[in-house]
């Protein structure tokens, strides 16, 4: 009872007010209602315009002779002279002598076969003689009955004529070791390797130096799996297509650019990279820069931009604008995002293709937004073009392309 006596009063004093709260709240004034405001979210865009874009691939390499070979001495003697330029570094012109081996043991052997040739045709002349003398007095004695060949001294005289063929092969093979007495460059090119010298008696097939033509030069490209499919490979490797290839290289702190063609793969896929070797060719005025004509050298590292295929009325977008999927978020009329699948022909980190999804005069989103941003309001801060820039490269892995408007 006691302890009732103390909650009593509270409890009344709780349900009093209660009462009184809800007799304000039920005969109270309603409080007006607000309309709630869809504030526009500011993101970055661009518009979207349809250009032609030339795709380049970028590789790298070192430019070599098409041909490299050892200068050997086909004859052997001793050397008697060399050119001034035979050093490593020396230049040669095609046909210009490198050394000469003293000729004098040649030059007799050229003066015994001719004399063996005079000698041979004397014999010939003589059996001629002898065959048209024995048919005459064949004909006088012979009775009717013919004549055989070696009555005739036709045996005699074929002997006679293979001893002169032999006498003119051997003034040949003469007047041939003769002329190799003189070592000629066979092309021009540039020798990089001197093994011998002045004084020193060469054996048949001895090397006296290497030897690099500069008439064709040759750089190997390494393509991956998806370079090559900017390329028509099966006319690549029959010879039917040849791609351009610019090639740019530093040198003696200059740099320098040298056009080129791309003319064939080696055909074969490296099994440990994965990687097919493409061949890019330099001959004639190629050879010589396009600023300010300096030849490319043997040895040089160049970085090549060969051309791969092209399209006509693509839009190029910044990388930013594809989200995952394919998508890319497209601003409609009344200022909401819209999602839109697209056609990406080539990406790389700055830069994206497309062929199909996107039109001329779109408004694409470039800002990063949530998962479920379709039918957002936005407000828009849209830039330029891109396809509004007179040139502007593109890095595509090692892809490169280029926007000609």
């Amino acid at each position: 009872m006691k302890i009732l006596r103390r909650v009593l009063p509270g409890i009344i004093v709780l349900g009093v007010g209660f009462s009184i709260a809800s007799v304000i709240i039920f005969f109270g004034p309603e409080p007006e209602s607000q309309k709630s405001e869809v504030l526009a979210r500011t993101i970055r865009s661009i518009e979207a315009k349809s250009s032609n874009i030339q795709l380049f691939v970028e590789s790298q390499g070192t430019v070599a002779a098409k041909q490299v070979i050892d200068v050997v001495s086909q004859v052997a003697g001793e050397i008697i002279f060399v050119s001034p330029n035979f050093v490593a570094g020396g230049r040669f012109k095609k046909g210009e002598i490198i050394a000469k081996i003293d000729p004098r043991d040649y030059e007799l052997s050229v003066i015994s076969a001719e004399a063996s040739i005079a000698e041979r045709n004397q014999r010939v002349l003589q059996e001629e003689a002898e065959a048209a003398l024995a048919a005459t007095e064949w004909e006088e004695l012979g009775q009717g009955k013919i004549a055989s060949d070696l009555t005739l001294r036709k045996p005699q005289r074929e002997g006679a004529l293979a001893a002169l063929k032999s006498a003119e092969a051997s003034l040949k093979r003469a007047q041939l070791d003769l002329e190799r007495t003189e070592l000629r460059a066979p092309f021009d090119g540039i020798l990089t390797n001197k093994i011998v010298d002045l004084g020193q008696f060469l054996n048949r097939g001895n090397k006296i130096g290497k030897y690099h033509s500069t008439e064709k030069l040759e750089v190997r490209l390494p393509l991956t799996n998806r370079d090559i499919a900017q390329f028509d490979l099966a006319g690549l490797q029959s010879g039917e297509r040849e791609y351009h290839v610019r090639l740019t290289g530093e040198f003696a702190n200059r740099e320098n650019s040298w056009n080129a063609r791309l003319i064939r793969t080696e055909g074969i896929i490296d099994i440990n990279s994965r990687i097919l070797y493409s061949v890019a060719e330099l001959s004639g005025y190629e050879l010589f820069s396009l600023i300010d004509e300096r030849p490319i050298t043997i040895g040089q590292f160049v970085t090549a931009e060969i051309e791969g295929r092209s399209f006509e009325n693509v839009i190029r977008l910044p990388r930013e604008s594809l989200r995952q999927g394919n998508q890319v978020l497209i601003v409609d009329q009344d200022n909401k995002l819209r999602t839109r699948m697209v056609d990406v022909i080539e990406t790389n980190s700055e830069y994206i293709v497309i062929a199909s999804g996107v039109e001329d005069g779109d408004i694409v989103n470039l800002s990063q937004l949530g998962m479920s941003v379709d039918g957002l309001l936005v407000e828009t801060n849209t830039q330029a073009p891109l396809a509004a820039i007179a040139v502007t490269s593109m890095q595509v892995s090692s892809s490169q392309e280029i926007i000609n408007d």
